[in-house]
């Protein structure tokens, strides 16, 4: 018999003279085909991925498959009037609003309401009117204090549709509110309202502050929103199921509608910090490599920072060797705001543990001198990692997995979405929503003259069409309704009218488009106003409407325009096909339900492989992949990519990386000198290559102008071995055949080449090589490129027309100048608008893609 047993299957072991028995060998294969049974039994393990930071612990090394993301949408029936970037429609109240760019928690400023000299409460009302009859409602504001706990208060007051306030002196006036005794930090106060039963069709904000007197009775508001939930949303708040940071995480502040936009996921490798020409270097301070860092100066504390996402309420470990100098660890929160200074710091080649804060978002890990005025050190191998142990250095090494570009929509109550999925290694989008830009170049008609407005309508612009949402130029949501327009901001929906089902109308107030109240605009009228123009009789303020019968004296001006007597900004020629630029005026938008689902290929990233063990994972939206952003050149010096005077898109939060000519280039880092956001991407002279080519990725910190957060990702991966290795084998098959493909799809472009331009009839290899040109390929996918001359703004028609879709189109100017860019928009099939920066004519190269 066996002496001694294995220490994981508990098989027999012989040694010396133990006897050798028959049993015992069928008892050590019978232990060994069940443990692979069940190896080979065990399905693959899901995997919930919720919005924000947080850690999987995976029992096996796979690849993350099976990846899906359903779409989501919020829509704040308060528009862009809540983010108090300007006085907007916060015109009414006895309490001063100051708009106040120094103090802000979203956009580039808030609204202020000091109290601090007054003699009882003051208030501000919007006189935005809000439908919310029929629904459930979550409504709230973020708020601070400038000191103490003065107290505050947001109401819903009932109003009439024309936005008066409409006061009552019953108990229950209607009224909605609740109070808010702000802090010194900002926070997000809310309440939710059950409007289901309430014969009160409309409502709108007021901010209060209720103390008075004292030198603390200051409240800022920023983020303000109404948002329309369902009614398992609503049962929710009431059973108390979403804590504070669940709320905050869910609800985000968005302007008007936005849908998930540009989702990501990134797993954290073992090593948090990056390499040392990626932290914000100390002007002493030289990388020499990537994780060795020299550090001479003759300056106190000349500091060297990483700034790392972690999870709050964790442990970290920090390691590494910074010779004579220190590594120091402090944690922030999610706007970099110190919470902590840990009072430890690593001045050996050991290590340190520490635990998170409950409010940390971010560790800043300092390289430093600390109080020794004159050195010279050099720090090596830094490692953080999560838990309580140090583990052996190793190079940071991340996975990532980015959806650029990619929109994902739903209805109120989240029960129709489109849907990201994985399938055979290439990702899919099952759409059942559209979003498209109501501009000048679609078929607008004259529909019908109301009292202070008109009706206008686009025929056969969709097909069964549901779910409709429309966004005015200037935030406002607009009202949906089964019956006749009787209000401006309208529109008419009615699906059980055949007549009208497939037909877009919108009614629009005479003072925003200029237009008399017995004024008939023409197709081109409408057209101008829908590119951003209000009409007026020249000779006139350009704030009043036209009335005259004779069509003479006419004129426009640039929605936006507030100097009303001046000439600026304005045509006597019908800008019909011309976009307002002056004012930053944005077309109304349309997001409706389609018909049927449609199914399309989309365009992704990177990939994600989990580790045995603990994994650092991070989920949201926002990532702007590879954008060519303009760069600020200050010759002899730097290069950078998102500068206050050569902006991005959108603001910067982080950097994940810059391309040269398609390839990382780590000499790139983030810099805080004079960013339009919280940083930018920044490259010393000596690396600068100005006959490149460079594109940023990045985080954008303005996601209220850019997305909501989605709730979560779904994915499973293969949890032992042989469902590894099944899994590997697939993942080779599928990138074998998106290679050959690829290949196959070259050499038939190679081939086409050689054929006869028909376009677009049977020959599916179309070319015309010309300076204005085209190229269909044999997917049926059309390139179509040229030049064109353009003094500010023109329109530009393509060689041959897109038979269905333009998907993109990509502009630059023929210049040396850095500042010289160009805006693309307002496509149809046949042609798009393209601006330059006011100047002398400039010639444009363009590229557009479609089928």
């Amino acid at each position: 018999m066996s002496g001694n047993k294995t220490s994981n299957l508990n098989m027999h072991h012989w040694t010396g003279a133990d006897p050798v028995l028959r049993t015992e060998f069928n008892e050590n294969f019978e232990k060994i085909d069940a443990f692979a049974g069940q190896l080979l039994a065990e399905e693959p393990a899901p995997v919930q991925l919720g919005y924000g930071m947080q850690v999987v612990n995976a029992k096996q090394t796979s690849m993350l498959e099976n990846v899906s993301i359903k779409g989501r949408t919020l829509v704040n029936l308060l528009g862009r009037e809540g983010n108090f970037e300007n006085s907007g429609k916060w015109t009414e109240g006895n309490g001063d609003l100051i708009i106040d760019a120094t103090v802000r928690k979203f956009g580039n400023s808030s609204g202020k309401i000091d109290n601090s000299t007054g003699t009882g409460e003051k208030v501000r009302y919007n006189s935005q009117p809000l439908y919310l009859a029929g629904k459930y409602v979550l409504y709230g504001v973020w708020a601070k204090s400038a000191a103490g706990t003065p107290q505050g208060e947001l109401f819903l007051i009932v109003r009439n549709a024309d936005g008066t306030v409409k006061w009552t002196n019953t108990v229950d006036n209607g009224h909605r509110s609740f109070y808010i005794n702000a802090t010194p930090e900002w926070r997000f106060y809310y309440q939710v309202l059950d409007l289901t039963g309430s014969s009160v069709p409309y409502y709108t904000a007021r901010i209060d502050v209720n103390t008075f007197g004292t030198a603390n009775d200051i409240i800022y508001y920023d983020g303000l929103v109404v948002y329309e939930i369902s009614q398992d949303e609503f049962t929710a708040f009431r059973e108390n199921k979403l804590s504070y940071d669940q709320v905050v995480a869910k609800y985000p502040y968005v302007d008007d509608v936005k849908h998930v936009n540009s989702p990501y996921v990134i797993k954290y490798g073992d090593n948090l910090l990056p390499p040392f020409h990626e932290w914000i270097l100390n002007p002493n301070a030289t990388a020499i490599d990537p994780y060795k860092l020299r550090l001479v100066t003759n300056t106190v504390d000349s500091y060297s920072t990483a700034r790392v996402a972690v999870l709050p309420g964790r442990h970290y470990t920090l390691s590494g060797d910074p010779g004579s100098g220190n590594y120091e660890v402090y944690a922030c929160d999610s706007d970099y705001n110190f919470i902590k200074d840990f009072g430890q710091f690593l001045a050996s080649n050991s290590s340190i543990t520490f635990k998170t804060p409950s409010t940390a978002s971010y560790l800043d890990i300092r390289a430093t001198n600390r109080n020794t005025a004159s050195i010279a050190t050099t720090f090596s191998q830094p490692m953080l990692n999560p838990g309580t142990a140090a583990k052996p250095f190793q190079l940071r090494n991340d996975d990532y997995l980015f959806f650029p570009n990619v929109q994902l929509a739903s209805n109120v109550d989240g029960t129709v979405y489109d849907t990201l999925f994985q399938r055979d290694g290439k990702y899919w989008k099952q759409a059942r929503f559209k979003t498209m830009d109501l501009d000048g170049s679609l078929p607008w008609k004259f529909h019908n003259d109301g009292t202070g407005f008109k009706q206008v309508r686009i025929e056969n612009l969709y097909t069964n069409a549901r779910n409709k949402t429309v966004i005015k130029h200037d935030g406002k949501i607009l009202t949906v309704t089964p019956t006749a327009i009787s209000l401006a901001d309208s529109v008419y929906h009615n699906p059980t009218n055949s007549i009208t089902l497939n037909n877009l109308y919108i009614s629009i107030a005479d003072t925003d488009s200029g237009w008399g109240e017995s004024y008939e605009p023409s197709p081109t009228e409408i057209q101008a106003y829908f590119n951003g123009w209000k009409m007026f009789e020249w000779g006139k303020f350009n704030n009043t409407t036209y009335t005259r019968t004779d069509n003479a004296l006419k004129a426009w001006v640039q929605i936006g325009e507030t100097d009303y007597g001046s000439p600026k900004n304005t045509t006597r020629t019908t800008p019909s096909t011309t976009m307002a630029t002056a004012f930053k005026y944005r077309p109304y938008r349309l997001t409706y339900e389609l018909a049927a689902p449609a199914a399309e290929e989309i365009s992704f990233e990177g990939g994600i492989s989990f580790r045995e063990g603990l994994n650092q994972v991070e989920v949201g939206n926002g990532m702007i992949v590879r954008e060519k952003a303009p760069l600020a050149i200050n010759a002899g010096v730097a290069v950078a990519m998102g500068d206050v005077s050569s902006p991005s898109a959108y603001v910067m939060r982080q950097i994940r990386a810059v391309y040269k000519n398609g390839q990382h280039d780590p000499t790139w880092y983030e810099s805080t000198l004079n960013p339009i956001g919280l940083v930018k991407a920044r490259l010393d002279w000596m690396n600068y290559d100005p006959t490149a080519t460079y594109n940023v990725t990045y985080l954008a910190l303005d996601q209220y102008a850019l997305t909501c957060n989605l709730e979560s990702i779904q994915g499973e991966y293969a949890s032992n071995l042989k469902k590894v290795v099944d899994q590997l084998a697939a993942h080779q098959a599928d990138v074998e055949a998106r290679v050959s493909t690829a290949e196959n799809l070259a050499r038939q472009v190679h081939i086409s080449q050689k054929g006869v331009v028909n376009p677009w009839g049977d020959n599916n290899s179309a070319i015309s090589k010309a300076i204005n040109g085209y190229q269909k390929l044999p997917s049926g996918l059309i390139l179509q490129w040229g030049t064109a001359a353009i003094s500010n703004s023109g329109t530009v028609t393509f060689p041959v027309a897109f038979p269905n879709y333009v998907m993109h189109i990509f502009g630059q100017v023929e210049t040396s100048a850095a500042s010289q860019t160009v805006g693309i928009g307002s496509y149809t099939n046949t042609q798009f608008m393209a601006w330059t920066v006011a100047g002398s004519q400039q010639t444009i190269h363009w590229f557009a893609i479609g089928y």
